[in-house]
């Protein structure tokens, strides 16, 4: 039996994957209502709070009668708990440091440090502490545990900085995370173009899926727009981004599991890592990844829990992209799209996916409530870049209370 822990994000559609393949799955989740009905139906999913610690999926696992073959982290907060219960199974899993190393931003820093791996000069800022900004403007403020782009934020004053540091050290709930340490990471600002990459690690060493290239937000903010996954022999970076990729992975004692380590190519220093994660990645790029170069990271991460070795067999050179449609202004959606046409009719465009209904309230700067409807391309690298980076500039949300006359909606 095949353990998922708290599957969210990315581990949902794992979570699917695994049920479909038909292999067992035990489920300890806080949040069985976001899983779908195929999965619930198919799994056993019971019920787990982070709170409750590793003694608790362990009593868990024993009242499944089943034996367990492998642990997954469903989610970036518990890849500890997740590593820890695979321990006391006897099954592959990351050593305790590793495991708080790519957790914790401070940590993964000092690693980088001792192992050679170029990384943003950063100063950790507890709460109470922030004072006077203690590197040059412009400086990157971000929370040292939580996950994606939450409360991540260009700072190029004290003003700024003093408004990004309350957001990291102030109270209020932080989505998903049972236990936030409240404190900030202050880093330089690296110039460059940025990529993740995305791959896995199972009885044959490390594999390399995917470079695939990040469309961000207009600063101060650095939400995610758009993903173009790309087989790496297919990208002008890939040969120095592969050699990064299994530098990183070497030195974070990745020896098991998915990878999502996120970089910037900085001009003179070249990859300089951003975050690296012991976990599948979010925001639909594994579905990318397996539309275009064509590996199935899902199936690979449930193999190499396992201790099988997985083979996807060549990687095709189509890369496959999708663009984010977000609001620029707050408001309830109209259910309708302007400027989407062009989009919807090219040749390599594949999919236009809801992310809001109608009537929704939106909102520019909270990542959990400023997109629509994601749009979906596959074809040459080029050619799905210029696709993605259109529709982000282009493709706009009507919104309730804006005059609709005279535009051209698409319904999304």
């Amino acid at each position: 039996m095949l353990i998922v822990v708290q599957p969210l994000s990315a581990g949902v559609r794992l979570a699917a994957r695994v049920v479909e393949s038909g292999i067992p799955c035990l489920i300890p989740t806080q949040f069985p209502e976001l899983l779908p009905p195929e999965v619930t139906a198919g799994a056993t999913v019971v019920d787990w709070h982070p709170e409750r610690g590793v003694p608790e999926l362990l009593r868990l696992v024993e009242e499944s009668g089943v034996t367990p073959t492998g642990v997954v982290a469903g989610f970036e907060y518990v890849v500890p708990e997740s590593a820890e219960l695979a321990r006391a199974l006897g099954l592959p899993a990351l050593g305790a440091d590793a495991a708080e190393a790519v957790r914790q931003k401070d940590v993964m820093r000092r690693w980088c440090a001792e192992r050679g791996v170029a990384f943003p000069r950063s100063v950790l800022v507890e709460p109470g502490a922030a004072g006077t900004c203690p590197l040059p403007f412009p400086v990157v403020v971000k929370p040292v545990d939580c996950g994606g782009s939450l409360m991540v934020s260009l700072c190029r004053d004290e003003e700024e900085y003093a408004r990004a540091c309350a957001a990291v050290h102030g109270p209020g709930e932080v989505k998903f995370h049972p236990r936030p340490r409240r404190a900030a990471l202050v880093e330089e600002y690296v110039e460059g173009p940025e990529f993740s990459l995305d791959g896995w690690v199972d009885a044959a060493g490390p594999h390399l899926a995917s470079v695939t290239t990040k469309f961000l937000s207009a600063e101060p903010d650095f939400f995610e727009m758009g993903h173009i996954a790309t087989a790496p022999e297919r990208s002008p970076h890939g040969a120095v981004l592969e050699d990064f990729a299994r530098r990183v992975v070497k030195a974070f004692e990745l020896s098991v599991g998915p990878f999502h380590i996120e970089t910037r190519i900085d001009r003179d220093r070249g990859p300089v890592l951003i975050e690296v994660g012991a976990r599948l990645a979010g925001d639909n790029i594994p579905e990318l990844v397996l539309a275009g170069p064509g590996v199935d990271l899902c199936a690979a991460a449930a193999d190499a829990a396992r201790g099988l070795r997985h083979e996807p067999g060549p990687l095709s050179p189509v890369s496959a992209g999708l663009a984010f449609v977000t609001t620029d202004r707050p408001g309830r959606y109209a259910g309708t799209l302007s400027g989407a046409e062009p989009f919807t009719a090219a040749p390599e465009f594949r999919d236009l996916v809801p992310e809001a209904e109608p009537g929704a309230v939106l909102d520019p700067d909270d990542i959990f409530s400023n997109r629509v409807a994601r749009i979906h391309f596959e074809g040459t690298l080029d050619q799905v870049g210029h696709l993605v980076a259109s529709v982000i500039g282009d493709v706009k949300v009507d919104v309730e209370g804006v005059d609709l006359k005279d535009k051209e909606g698409v319904r999304a």
